[in-house]
């Protein structure tokens, strides 16, 4: 005869959110705002909220893009700078979470396995593992929200490059950036031009004694202020709110208006 202790009773959830950074925040909001009788969790592998703009740490780390836009439209960007760096988008997803009382939604250090559909019940079946206890969890949901980006956080890609085993130099990937590193007087080379090169570089610049991009096909970037001041002087007039959601509706705009010139 065994005793066994009993098998913790699965928890039925009306929706699961993965991610708490800025897409599951933001759905988090408005499903406490749209749906409030609806239940719901966002899940967290890491110990803090904020995805890219708390786990990486390379030089420079910003949006590539106006924080009218990519905020929320339902909270307003209120810094004079919008391109902004990551401490304070990271402040405003901080004071999003605050302000929708999403702070008990959240539970980090949930990793999910896997996710299975029945279409007997309409319902998901996700297996979950405790990244600090390692003790594993299966919770139900009727609608399975993936907010975790396209990025793979815990190893970015890295392609072969031959005769690298004999290059004396470091090898950094962004995404594990080392708090040490120290590139000041430095002869560096970035392999790419996309979004991280375009802020890594420029910051890099400042004291290494040379830097250069390397890029396989030539791309456009168009250059934009820091702060705009059109979007300034309409908050300025008519408040944050109102001012916000014009100059968000003028981003748009002028995003489009390239797009279609392109």
């Amino acid at each position: 005869m065994s005793c066994e202790a009993d098998a913790p009773a699965t928890e039925h959830l009306d929706v699961l959110i993965v991610g708490a950074g800025i897409s599951g925040i933001g759905a988090g909001h408005y499903l406490t705002t749209g749906l409030p009788d609806k239940s719901f969790a966002i899940l967290e592998a890491r110990a803090d909220l904020g995805g890219t703009w708390d786990l990486f740490r390379y030089p420079g780390i910003r949006s590539d893009s106006d924080l009218h836009t990519f905020g929320y439209a339902f909270k307003p960007w209120r810094d004079p700078e919008s391109i902004a760096d990551a401490p304070r988008i990271l402040a405003y997803l901080r004071e999003t979470v605050r302000e929708n009382r999403l702070e008990s939604r959240i539970r980090y250090h949930h990793k999910v396995l896997g996710a299975s559909w029945s279409s007997e019940q309409a319902r998901w079946t996700v297996k979950i593992e405790r990244t600090d206890t390692g003790e594993r969890t299966t919770l139900t949901c009727g609608w399975f929200f993936c907010a975790m980006g396209y990025y793979r956080y815990d190893a970015g890609f890295t392609p072969h490059f031959e005769g690298r085993e004999r290059f004396t130099g470091a090898i950094v990937h962004p995404q594990q950036w080392p708090e040490d590193l120290d590139h000041t007087g430095k002869r560096v080379v970035v392999i790419g031009s996309g979004a991280t090169a375009v802020t890594l570089v420029p910051a890099m610049a400042r004291t290494a004694a040379r830097v250069t991009m390397v890029q396989r096909t030539p791309s456009y970037i168009m250059p934009v202020p820091r702060k705009d001041p059109v979007a300034n002087a309409l908050r300025s007039l008519l408040g944050d709110r109102r001012g916000y959601a014009l100059a968000r509706r003028k981003n748009i705009a002028r995003q489009r208006a390239v797009w279609s010139f392109c």
